[in-house]
């Protein structure tokens, strides 16, 4: 920090919200590691598969609106969680692979073969485990 406590243009060393956190106790290189594991799921994984997934529900307009719900709930994640890690000092990898390995999870593959009873009975299974994950990191 330059003298007076003015940061100067562009340092991002002494960011307000990162030593506000700092001071709480909180890791912010791991809470960073985090958020960004948490992005490559819901964007490499989720949001990119239930894309795909959507494609194939073309005239089952009712399933395709389910499975639009789940590629926007998703889509609406990743916008939320991305400048949290670039906030914090963090910052995506440049590499889509590299950056899917980090997501914890396999890449996801279209049921074989993807009738549309096989694609919601897969979605149905994705969102029940993301429950339970979800239920088991709250504890």
């Amino acid at each position: 920090m330059a003298k007076g406590g003015v940061v100067k243009y562009g340092d991002v060393n002494a960011r307000v919200g990162v030593e506000v956190i700092r001071a709480r106790g909180v890791d912010v290189e791991k809470l960073i590691k985090m958020l960004v594991a948490n992005a490559a799921a819901e964007f490499a994984s989720t949001y990119y598969y239930y894309t795909i997934l959507r494609m194939h529900l073309a005239g089952h307009e009712d399933y395709k609106e389910i499975c639009e719900d789940a590629r926007l709930e998703d889509r609406a994640h990743w916008e939320l969680i991305v400048p949290r890690i670039y906030e914090l000092g963090g910052e995506l990898p440049n590499d889509l692979p590299a950056f899917h390995d980090q997501a914890g999870c396999e890449a996801a593959k279209l049921p074989n073969p993807p009738t549309v009873v096989n694609i919601l009975t897969l979605l149905l299974e994705s969102e029940l485990a993301r429950s339970a994950a979800g239920a088991k990191s709250a504890t």
